[in-house]
Protein backbone atom coordinates (compact mmCIF):
# COMPACT_ATOMS: atom_id res chain seq x y z
CA UNK A 1 0.00 0.00 0.00
CA UNK A 2 2.59 2.36 0.98
CA UNK A 3 4.15 1.79 -2.57
CA UNK A 4 0.55 2.80 -4.19
CA UNK A 5 0.36 6.03 -2.25
CA UNK A 6 3.51 7.31 -3.09
CA UNK A 7 3.09 6.58 -6.86
CA UNK A 8 0.10 8.53 -6.45
CA UNK A 9 1.82 11.36 -4.75
CA UNK A 10 4.26 11.11 -7.85
CA UNK A 11 1.40 10.73 -10.27
CA UNK A 12 0.52 14.64 -8.36
CA UNK A 13 3.71 15.61 -8.88
CA UNK A 14 3.43 14.92 -12.97
CA UNK A 15 0.23 16.27 -13.57
CA UNK A 16 -1.06 18.59 -10.07
CA UNK A 17 -4.33 17.18 -10.44
CA UNK A 18 -5.15 17.15 -6.84
CA UNK A 19 -4.93 21.36 -7.34
CA UNK A 20 -6.89 20.97 -10.03
CA UNK A 21 -10.65 22.90 -9.97
CA UNK A 22 -11.63 20.46 -13.36
CA UNK A 23 -13.44 17.79 -11.24
CA UNK A 24 -16.43 15.91 -13.06
CA UNK A 25 -17.80 11.88 -12.11
CA UNK A 26 -19.17 10.93 -15.73
CA UNK A 27 -20.25 7.65 -14.34
CA UNK A 28 -21.42 6.18 -11.66
CA UNK A 29 -22.50 2.33 -12.72
CA UNK A 30 -24.38 0.67 -9.69
CA UNK A 31 -24.73 -2.50 -11.84
CA UNK A 32 -21.24 -2.76 -13.02
CA UNK A 33 -19.93 -1.30 -9.86
CA UNK A 34 -17.97 1.10 -12.16
CA UNK A 35 -17.19 5.03 -11.32
CA UNK A 36 -15.47 7.01 -13.58
CA UNK A 37 -14.39 10.66 -13.09
CA UNK A 38 -11.72 13.33 -14.32
CA UNK A 39 -9.58 15.31 -12.34
CA UNK A 40 -7.70 17.52 -13.81
CA UNK A 41 -6.95 15.56 -17.36
CA UNK A 42 -6.75 12.68 -16.09
CA UNK A 43 -9.21 9.77 -16.07
CA UNK A 44 -10.08 7.53 -13.46
CA UNK A 45 -11.67 4.56 -13.77
CA UNK A 46 -12.52 2.80 -10.75
CA UNK A 47 -14.04 -1.54 -10.83
CA UNK A 48 -15.47 -2.05 -7.35
CA UNK A 49 -17.04 -5.37 -8.34
CA UNK A 50 -15.47 -8.64 -7.05
CA UNK A 51 -15.74 -10.86 -9.93
CA UNK A 52 -16.52 -9.12 -12.90
CA UNK A 53 -13.34 -7.82 -15.31
CA UNK A 54 -14.66 -5.51 -18.27
CA UNK A 55 -12.95 -5.70 -21.76
CA UNK A 56 -13.58 -3.06 -23.95
CA UNK A 57 -15.45 -0.68 -20.75
CA UNK A 58 -16.28 2.08 -22.90
CA UNK A 59 -15.07 5.30 -20.54
CA UNK A 60 -16.24 9.01 -20.99
CA UNK A 61 -13.78 11.72 -21.26
CA UNK A 62 -13.42 15.21 -22.21
CA UNK A 63 -10.24 15.45 -24.75
CA UNK A 64 -10.08 14.01 -27.81
CA UNK A 65 -6.72 12.47 -28.65
CA UNK A 66 -4.88 9.23 -27.28
CA UNK A 67 -4.74 7.92 -23.88
CA UNK A 68 -2.35 5.82 -21.96
CA UNK A 69 -2.19 4.34 -18.30
CA UNK A 70 -0.61 6.42 -16.04
CA UNK A 71 -1.36 4.19 -12.53
CA UNK A 72 -2.77 0.97 -12.45
CA UNK A 73 -3.47 -1.02 -9.23
CA UNK A 74 -3.47 -4.38 -10.74
CA UNK A 75 0.87 -3.76 -11.94
CA UNK A 76 3.25 -6.14 -10.58
CA UNK A 77 4.73 -3.57 -8.27
CA UNK A 78 1.34 -3.17 -6.10
CA UNK A 79 0.87 -6.82 -5.81
CA UNK A 80 -1.59 -6.89 -8.81
CA UNK A 81 -1.52 -8.98 -11.48
CA UNK A 82 -0.29 -6.96 -14.54
CA UNK A 83 -3.35 -7.19 -16.71
CA UNK A 84 -3.60 -4.02 -17.74
CA UNK A 85 -1.04 -3.48 -20.84
CA UNK A 86 1.03 0.07 -20.34
CA UNK A 87 2.39 -0.14 -23.75
CA UNK A 88 -1.27 0.36 -25.28
CA UNK A 89 -2.42 3.34 -26.72
CA UNK A 90 -6.54 3.87 -26.36
CA UNK A 91 -7.61 6.49 -28.85
CA UNK A 92 -10.80 8.34 -28.72
CA UNK A 93 -13.74 8.57 -30.67
CA UNK A 94 -16.37 11.50 -30.67
CA UNK A 95 -19.14 11.28 -29.13
CA UNK A 96 -22.92 12.85 -30.01
CA UNK A 97 -23.47 15.83 -31.45
CA UNK A 98 -20.68 18.50 -30.77
CA UNK A 99 -21.81 21.33 -28.61
CA UNK A 100 -24.87 18.97 -27.00
CA UNK A 101 -23.87 17.71 -24.21
CA UNK A 102 -27.19 15.39 -23.80
CA UNK A 103 -25.97 13.57 -26.80
CA UNK A 104 -22.92 12.62 -25.97
CA UNK A 105 -21.40 9.47 -23.86
CA UNK A 106 -22.29 10.09 -20.05
CA UNK A 107 -22.48 13.80 -20.96
CA UNK A 108 -18.37 13.80 -21.99
CA UNK A 109 -17.94 14.48 -25.69
CA UNK A 110 -14.98 11.78 -26.52
CA UNK A 111 -14.67 8.26 -25.22
CA UNK A 112 -12.40 5.11 -25.31
CA UNK A 113 -12.10 1.38 -24.11
CA UNK A 114 -10.10 -0.03 -21.37
CA UNK A 115 -9.50 -3.17 -19.47
CA UNK A 116 -11.43 -3.22 -16.07
CA UNK A 117 -10.26 -5.93 -13.60
CA UNK A 118 -12.53 -6.96 -11.13
CA UNK A 119 -11.47 -4.65 -7.72
CA UNK A 120 -9.22 -2.45 -9.85
CA UNK A 121 -8.50 1.05 -10.55
CA UNK A 122 -6.88 2.86 -13.27
CA UNK A 123 -5.63 6.34 -14.28
CA UNK A 124 -5.44 7.21 -17.64
CA UNK A 125 -3.46 10.64 -18.93
CA UNK A 126 -4.12 12.24 -22.88
CA UNK A 127 -0.74 11.80 -24.18
CA UNK A 128 0.52 15.51 -25.93
CA UNK A 129 2.12 14.51 -29.08
CA UNK A 130 5.25 16.65 -29.64
CA UNK A 131 5.69 18.73 -32.69
CA UNK A 132 8.56 16.51 -33.48
CA UNK A 133 6.13 13.37 -34.30
CA UNK A 134 3.48 15.30 -36.13
CA UNK A 135 6.54 16.56 -38.41
CA UNK A 136 7.65 12.86 -38.68
CA UNK A 137 4.06 12.45 -39.43
CA UNK A 138 3.83 14.44 -42.03
CA UNK A 139 7.23 13.84 -43.25
CA UNK A 140 6.10 10.30 -43.39
CA UNK A 141 3.26 11.42 -45.41
CA UNK A 142 5.13 13.75 -47.58
CA UNK A 143 7.45 10.55 -48.55
CA UNK A 144 4.30 8.40 -49.55
CA UNK A 145 2.97 10.87 -51.85
CA UNK A 146 6.18 11.57 -53.55
CA UNK A 147 6.84 8.11 -53.39
CA UNK A 148 3.06 7.42 -55.37
CA UNK A 149 3.68 10.04 -57.76
CA UNK A 150 7.03 9.09 -58.62
CA UNK A 151 5.60 5.74 -59.07
CA UNK A 152 3.03 7.55 -61.52
CA UNK A 153 5.39 9.38 -63.62
CA UNK A 154 7.43 6.47 -63.76
CA UNK A 155 4.09 4.42 -65.15
CA UNK A 156 3.03 7.11 -67.93
CA UNK A 157 6.88 7.00 -69.01
CA UNK A 158 6.56 3.45 -69.55
CA UNK A 159 3.31 3.76 -71.29
CA UNK A 160 5.07 6.14 -73.97
CA UNK A 161 7.82 4.17 -74.17
CA UNK A 162 6.02 1.13 -75.06
CA UNK A 163 3.73 3.20 -77.37
CA UNK A 164 6.87 4.73 -78.59
CA UNK A 165 8.33 1.33 -79.18
CA UNK A 166 5.35 0.15 -80.77
CA UNK A 167 5.08 2.60 -83.27
CA UNK A 168 8.78 1.97 -84.29
CA UNK A 169 8.24 -1.68 -84.67
CA UNK A 170 4.97 -0.85 -86.79
CA UNK A 171 6.87 1.84 -89.09
CA UNK A 172 9.99 -0.44 -89.77
CA UNK A 173 7.59 -3.96 -90.41
CA UNK A 174 5.89 -1.54 -92.77
CA UNK A 175 9.48 -0.49 -94.54
CA UNK A 176 10.14 -4.19 -94.61
CA UNK A 177 6.71 -5.09 -95.43
CA UNK A 178 7.53 -2.03 -98.77
CA UNK A 179 10.49 -3.78 -99.27
CA UNK A 180 9.95 -7.09 -100.36
CA UNK A 181 6.89 -6.13 -102.31
CA UNK A 182 9.73 -4.24 -104.16
CA UNK A 183 11.59 -7.08 -104.85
Amino acid sequence: MNAFDGAMNALDDRFSFLSSTKQIVSSTNEEDKVIVFERGDLVFVFNFHSTNTYDGYKVGCDLPGKYQIALDSDAWEFGGHGRVGHDVDHFTSPEGIPGVPETNFNNRPNSFKVLLPARTCAVYYRVEESPEENSNEELVTTTNVVAEQEDTVKSAALEVDVVGISKQAQTERKNMDEETSDE
